[in-house]
């Protein structure tokens, strides 16, 4: 650096003396502060240049994300939309197995028929199926053969959105958004009034703890809900699918976290809620 700083003063002394027209001190001086700021700011960026590699390689992949066309797409407006969903369930030889792992099949040659109104319960060890099952009927999968019907509809005949509007899904581990109770409640259905909100956490057996926060149904819940209790949150899910006053509800271990009290007061606002048949 020193040998840096002699070589430009020396040669900028050396224009000056040889009469160089335009040179002088001022010229110098600032000729040379330019080139040693700008040498100190390339070097000092230069070890970043890595992250924007980086970057770019991970962007690829989102891009790619972005870009794939979905095979099912919630967005698209095609399928026919009944009214409403009132008839029964019916499974037709329904073999199955997951994208990624084509030579284990999950499912094979399932039948099922679930009348309206019924409660079924699918027990088995793990791996068994029973969230394959789940999965299918919520049309997150197609099966390799036969088809699911609702109301003798082939749900692949259905439009997605208007189909998916009429379930319910509380899962073993329910997702909560870094907002309030109420909103996370009313995410269940777009016109969802206070009143409404208010019932499905009565139903839920929500209603009680919410009240005995300061700021009742407007207390954030956290990210992921980590403010919340895993009871809590379990609860919570429950309303926000009670209030979309779905047809088909999808309890997956929905009362695992609640103690046997809030399970049976649960269980009971469940029972309550008809016309649907559930899982």
């Amino acid at each position: 650096m020193n040998g840096t700083y002699g070589l430009a003063f020396w040669y900028g002394t050396s224009l000056i003396l040889n009469g160089e027209p335009g040179y002088t001190i001022g010229t110098v001086l600032a000729v040379f502060f330019s080139v040693i700021h700008s040498s100190y700011c390339i070097g000092a960026a230069a070890p970043h240049f890595e992250t924007f590699a980086i970057a770019r390689g991970a962007a690829f992949n989102i891009f790619q994300v972005i870009d794939k066309k979905p095979s099912i797409d919630n967005f698209s407006t095609a399928g026919c939309k009944p009214e409403s969903i009132e008839g029964t369930v019916e499974f037709k030889n329904v073999s199955f197995h997951y994208p990624s792992r084509p030579s284990i099949k999950i499912l094979k040659g399932l039948n099922l028929r679930i009348k309206s109104g019924e409660t079924v319960a699918l027990v088995g060890p793990n791996g068994s199926g029973k969230s394959t099952v789940v999965q299918l009927l919520q049309r997150l999968y197609d099966p390799d053969d036969g088809f699911i019907t609702v109301d003798e509809n082939d749900i692949r005949a259905l439009n997605v959105r208007h189909y998916r509007e009429h379930i319910g899904v509380v899962s073993q581990e329910p997702v909560l958004f870094g907002t309030t109770i109420s909103n996370n409640i009313k995410y269940g259905r777009d016109d969802v009034t206070d009143e409404e909100m208010e019932r499905a956490a009565r139903e839920a057996n929500a209603y009680d703890f919410i009240m005995e926060f300061p700021n009742k149904f407007n207390t954030l819940v956290g990210e992921k809900g980590a403010q919340m209790s895993g009871g809590q949150k379990k609860r919570i899910a429950i309303a926000r699918a009670l209030v979309r006053n779905p047809k088909i509800l999808i309890l997956d271990e929905a009362t695992s976290a609640l103690d046997s009290e809030s399970e049976s007061a649960v269980q009971v606002a469940l029972e309550k809620n008809t016309p649907r048949y559930s899982f």
